[in-house]
């Protein structure tokens, strides 16, 4: 039921960002070609169907994700205005339309853009405007920055309409994923400590499934940032808010180290499902620590977009003691010789602990320490 529910979910969310994208490249290839062609005419004079390089660069700007439109907004200008440099040289020293012209300019554009390793959208937009300057452009015509100039319409007008679109909550997409990623985190953590509680191999296998899929979570977040970030770099009246969006990069790091613990935990927790005898209860006791852990990561992160630092100062003091408490819970296992699994699953756990901390900021000497010497290990941490 859980896994049908994720499903429809996940559906519904692709299907209205696929219209969130249909709408919004509709709007800005139709607003390009007027503002280019209709109201500010340009170069183009009154109404020339050149000015199709207007939608064109808006399309190829908002058919990206969301995060990298304004970089591919620069990359769209840059391909084009070498382009027509080369262009214009390869029409001094050969001549407009001739075969020579054409190979020549093909050949450098390729060149140019392995050597550079120059993305796929500037390696098409230099070589198709070096082409159209010596294949197009009529001899002895006068050249006019047409193309520059339409892309120039054409990219703004994306990015205003980004800009547009996340204006009234730029860092909300950060937060929306922020807590949908702990939440699954948090679920896929659940799952394991039911399975062990019921010595079930099924349930084991159902939640390390479920912890495979993590990663979409992750990738999730790190769009998320993405975007903020671009948001903020757009509104210059934001821009007091992008040490947040910094703060969160710094955590999707860490939460991503803490997917792929929990992944090797679930395996670790299959493994111990087939054993003849129950798990230790001290290991059910700090999973479910491990989970009230988890939810002071995502409120620190919660806080942290926000703004919030005095609720962030609060939940980070609350992560570092039930960090310590995670670990407390499980030490007397170590005093008595354990099976492979159980071992392996408590130096998931520990290692666990400290990719939330570290999400969290809550990653203090003391804390760090205090958690080694519950597990009879030297105390090494240090003050930066």
């Amino acid at each position: 039921m859980a896994r049908r529910t994720h499903w429809f979910r996940t559906a519904w969310s692709r299907l209205r960002s696929g219209w969130q994208l249909l709408a919004a490249v509709t709007l800005g290839a139709t607003v390009s070609w007027f503002v280019a062609n209709r109201l500010l005419g340009g170069p183009h004079g009154g109404d020339d169907s050149a000015a199709f390089y207007a939608p064109t660069a808006a399309l190829i700007v908002l058919s990206q994700a969301r995060g990298v439109r304004l970089r591919q907004a620069i990359r769209v200008l840059a391909g084009i205005a070498v382009g027509v440099i080369l262009g214009e040289v390869a029409i001094w020293l050969l001549g407009a339309r001739s075969t020579a012209a054409v190979f020549v300019v093909i050949l450098v554009a390729a060149g140019v853009s392995i050597a550079a390793k120059a993305p796929g959208v500037v390696r098409n937009q230099l070589t198709m405007s070096a082409l159209f300057m010596v294949a197009v452009v009529p001899p002895n015509k006068e050249l006019e920055p047409t193309r520059l100039y339409d892309a120039l319409i054409g990219g703004t007008i994306a990015l205003l309409i980004t800009q547009v679109a996340g204006s009234r909550s730029p860092l909300g997409p950060l937060d929306t994923e922020g807590r949908r990623a702990f939440a699954e985190l948090s679920g896929v953590l659940d799952s394991i400590r039911q399975a062990l509680q019921r010595h079930d191999e099924k349930a084991a296998l159902a939640a390390l499934d479920r912890a495979r899929q993590l990663d979409s979570r992750t990738a999730a977040l790190r769009r998320a940032v993405l975007v903020a970030d671009e948001n903020l770099r757009l509104a210059i009246w934001e821009r007091r808010s992008r040490p947040r969006v910094q703060a969160a990069r710094a955590a999707v790091d860490q939460v991503d180290y803490a997917v792929r613990n929990t992944r090797a935990l679930a395996r670790s927790a299959v493994v111990l499902a087939r054993m003849p005898d129950p798990p230790p209860q001290q290991l059910v006791a700090a999973l479910t620590s491990l989970n009230q852990l988890t939810s002071c990561a995502a409120a620190v992160l919660a806080a942290v977009v926000s703004g919030d630092s005095d609720t962030a100062d609060r939940h980070i003091d609350q992560a570092g003691k039930t960090a310590v408490a995670t670990v407390q819970v499980m030490a007397p296992l170590l005093r008595h010789e354990q099976s492979l699994p159980v071992s392996t699953i408590i130096s998931h756990i520990r290692m666990l602990v400290v990719d939330l901390l570290r999400s969290a900021r809550a990653d203090k000497p003391e804390v760090l320490n205090a958690i080694d010497q519950a597990l009879d290990l030297p105390a090494v941490w240090k003050e930066r």
